[in-house]
């Protein structure tokens, strides 16, 4: 007895799924359209000294920037601005992030998710002046994210103030 190839919904969508990542693999990585993604180090991750603005997509927040669906507060901290930052690093390391690069006033940090091991961006600066940490968080690729971005940086608030109280 011979089975063809189409007839199983296993091979059908077995052949779909492998299509589907070979599409999202040759997609752009980059975060943004802006030129400065070629560069490398944190002048790929910051534009003026800020970090760069979301791409206008819902997979991005960020707190420089226009105050639309993408803003979110930054951190804000009373106190040794070096502590904080300290803080932030082990909060985003409990937290399953990888630091790839980090600074006194700079920091740059992958998550990837479970399932299709997307890799999604975390970027910090320290604005010691004014006593906060200003935080991005944005996918690399797709449209959406489902709001992980968001909940990742709330999970991260609430983890800093608890690990950082305020005075």
């Amino acid at each position: 007895m011979k089975i063809q190839f189409w007839n199983s919904p296993f091979h059908f969508w077995t052949v779909f799924f492998v299509t589907a990542l070979l599409f999202l693999g040759c997609m752009n990585n980059s975060q943004s359209g802006d030129p400065v993604m070629n560069s490398s180090g944190k002048d790929k991750y910051l534009k003026d000294g800020e970090l760069l603005p979301c791409p206008g997509k819902p997979n991005c927040v960020s707190s420089e920037g226009f105050e639309g669906d993408s803003h979110i507060a930054p951190l804000e901290f009373t106190g040794n601005a070096p502590m904080a930052w300290q803080v932030l690093q082990e909060q985003l390391h409990e937290m399953g992030g990888q630091i790839e690069e980090a600074d006194d006033s700079f920091l740059h940090a992958t998550f990837r998710s479970r399932l299709f091991r997307f890799v999604d961006d975390v970027t910090c600066r320290l604005d010691e002046e004014n006593s906060r940490i200003h935080i991005r968080s944005a996918a690399r690729v797709g449209y959406s994210d489902f709001g992980v971005n968001r909940k990742r940086m709330v999970e991260l608030r609430k983890r800093f103030e608890s690990s950082f109280p305020q005075r």
